[in-house]
């Protein structure tokens, strides 16, 4: 007697997570606050690269139109593919997957990721679902891969798999995520009777005194635990000391002299930067003063 085998298929397996940017995030929540008048999701592309260990990097998105209804549900091909050439012209990533807001998915997810698993050339896409209306009282950000029943060649339908999911915000994105972290600080500062805050986001000056302070503390935990090895308090890692060998060896040979002159001709150029930008600021400034002015003498 012939036996049958089912079984599932898919090379999405290859994937075993999903790194997303803050940035996609808030595109995602900004696309679902600005949606038409009786949708209840919206839906977008995920732009992006393979990444190391298996891992999808998500690092931009872009809304897609479309029209939905409980039986079947109508992509704006075009839209997408006109957006996609768009975004071709100033970034190598490719289409990694598509995004939708909501709680769960249903059969029109299905038919959808089918689409966009015609668009992805480097993997399987990967479907992001957010809970804009953070239903479950938090914002809620889960992955998908799609899974198909076979038996034998005969595929009798498909499902979606859940993925991990995490944020990773690159060096930019952490200085915008560490202001709007500050900001949100100063104004509960301000409703509990503190003084008004007056500067937000730090100057230059600023963030190159913070990264010399770390800096500073990270070489202060090296040492550290270099002496605790050399006194055999703590066993040696091959790893760690490897790193720390090849960190050593991309730092420049620079003799003090010659560091110190670079960084007063580097520190010397920043603050005639400064200087420029608030002359223009102070002359625009004055600008508009004179304009009102000449205004109110023609009226």
């Amino acid at each position: 007697m012939e036996s049958t085998d089912i079984f599932l298929s898919g090379s999405d397996f290859g994937t075993h997570s999903v790194t997303v940017s803050p940035v996609v995030i808030m595109a995602v929540l900004d696309h679902h606050s600005r949606r038409d008048h009786g949708k209840s999701r919206v839906i977008g592309t995920l732009l992006g690269r393979p990444g190391p260990s298996n891992t999808v990097l998500v690092t931009n998105a872009y809304p897609v139109p479309h029209d939905e209804s409980p039986d079947n549900v109508a992509v704006n091909t075009d839209f997408h593919r006109t957006m996609l050439e768009l975004y071709s012209h100033t970034s190598s990533d490719t289409v990694v997957g598509w995004y939708a807001s909501g709680e769960d998915t249903n059969q029109n997810s299905l038919v959808v990721h089918a689409f966009y698993a015609g668009e992805c050339t480097q993997n399987s896409p990967v479907h992001l679902l957010i809970d804009a209306d953070m239903a479950s009282y938090k914002l809620e950000v889960r992955g998908f891969v799609s899974t198909a029943y076979k038996i034998d060649d005969l595929e009798l339908s498909s499902d979606f798999r859940p993925l991990p999911v995490s944020l990773q915000p690159s060096t930019a994105e952490r200085v915008g995520l560490d202001a709007l972290f500050e900001t949100q600080r100063m104004e509960e500062q301000k409703s509990g009777g503190g003084a008004s805050p007056e500067k937000i986001l730090a100057t230059e000056l600023d963030n190159v005194e913070k990264a010399l302070v770390r800096l500073g503390e990270l070489l202060k935990q090296v040492e550290w635990r270099v002496q605790e090895l050399l006194s055999r308090k703590v066993e040696g890692r091959t790893e760690i000391g490897r790193f720390l060998s090849e960190t050593l060896a991309v730092v420049p040979k620079v003799n003090l002299v010659d560091f110190e002159k670079l960084l007063g001709d580097n520190m010397r150029d920043l603050l005639m930067i400064l200087y420029l930008s608030r002359l223009s600021q102070a002359q625009l400034t004055l600008a508009e003063e004179l304009l009102s002015v000449s205004l109110e003498e023609v009226k």
